[in-house]
């Protein structure tokens, strides 16, 4: 007798299906949650439930739960547009569930001419903190001798 796979066994007992049907709905909104977040967002955030229009997120931190508040209308329409009807979003702060951070390195890089534009800008300004702070940048671009 050939084994079964794990989700027919439980697709056809019928205790299972809600479980499974449940489960297969949070799966689908995380793939669209994940879609609609910038990279750098979306691994920190989670689908916990989807219950009556109610779409509820975890988040890893304080900083990710505020920046998913801010994006909960345009997120909900954008689920709505794609899958189901989603009257409110909620998010808790849940950060055990979540591996550490590894930031995005910067890929930002400054042409020769911008560079230029920043050591005349540096010329002309008067001694203030944001004329130490562009000393700074532009010692590291090699632009100016410490």
């Amino acid at each position: 007798m050939t084994a079964l796979k794990i989700n027919r066994f439980l697709a056809a007992q019928g205790d299972f299906r809600p479980v499974i049907e449940k489960a297969k709905e949070i799966e689908a909104l995380s793939k669209l949650l994940k879609e609609f977040l910038p990279p750098e967002l979306a691994p920190l955030a989670h689908v916990a439930n989807f219950k009556d229009g109610k779409l509820s997120l975890l988040a890893a931190n304080g900083p990710t739960a505020a920046k998913l508040k801010l994006l909960s209308e345009s997120l909900g329409g954008y689920i709505s547009k794609q899958r189901t009807q989603v009257n409110s979003v909620s998010v808790r702060v849940q950060p055990a569930a979540y591996e550490p951070f590894e930031p995005v390195p910067k890929q930002a890089q400054l042409t020769h001419k911008s560079l230029q534009e920043l050591v005349a800008l540096y010329g002309r300004i008067p001694e203030s903190a944001f004329r130490k702070a562009l000393k700074t940048l532009l010692e590291r671009h090699g632009c100016l001798k410490s």
